[in-house]
């Protein structure tokens, strides 16, 4: 009801960020040295598939807890984008890196993506003096396949007899690049919204 979301939502953000969702969200950027570590550490496609489910589990449950306990914050949103951002870039390099199925060329081009989105957002937030956490709908379907062809192509490395996991990365690898022109276009529509409000 609109009376409950004007008083419990400032409440939430004048509580600040709760260690229990940041946690959480602090894992992806842990997962996501790991990623770049397992380069080196030569980690099994099983460990890597594992690495990366693990990371979307976390991606539901730390908005779901923070939800759940009442403790939604501006600091936990940014961690949350930043986390995911970062995770899904390196994972997709890894991953293409280390010759997973359909990542060749999907891959690379996804994490220029959203270390494009992750820099530019940065600076439009400076720019604006506020932080620029809305998602567009577009940044929205990015999110969701990136994380489906990151786990499906893992899965595809780590189990090779199971030809369901290629198939959902085939699939995944061109709904993703689809959703990132709309991401795209609609991370350029805000932006130009963002200009006229807050102009020189």
């Amino acid at each position: 009801m609109p009376g409950e979301s004007t008083s419990s939502t400032p409440a939430a953000a004048r509580r600040g960020i709760h260690p229990l969702p940041a946690a959480l969200s602090g894992a992806r950027l842990a997962a996501a040295l790991v990623m770049i570590l397992s380069i080196h550490l030569g980690l099994t496609p099983v460990a890597l598939f594992w690495l990366v489910l693990g990371a979307a589990l976390s991606d539901y449950l730390d908005g779901w807890l923070a939800r759940r306990i009442r403790r939604c914050s501006y600091e936990g949103k940014i961690l949350d984008f930043l986390a995911d951002k970062v995770f899904l870039a390196v994972s997709l390099l890894v991953l293409s890196i280390a010759g997973a199925p359909h990542t060749a060329i999907v891959a690379p081009v996804v994490a220029g993506y959203h270390l494009v989105v992750l820099l530019a957002t940065t600076i439009v937030s400076w720019g604006t003096g506020r932080p620029l956490i809305a998602v567009p709908t577009g940044e929205k379907l990015v999110h969701i396949f990136s994380y489906v062809l990151a786990s499906s192509a893992a899965g595809a490395s780590a189990f090779t007899g199971k030809g369901v996991y290629l198939k959902i990365a085939e699939v995944s690898g061109y709904l993703t690049l689809a959703a990132v022109v709309f991401g795209a276009a609609g991370y350029l529509r805000l932006v130009r919204r963002l200009l006229v409000r807050f102009p020189k």
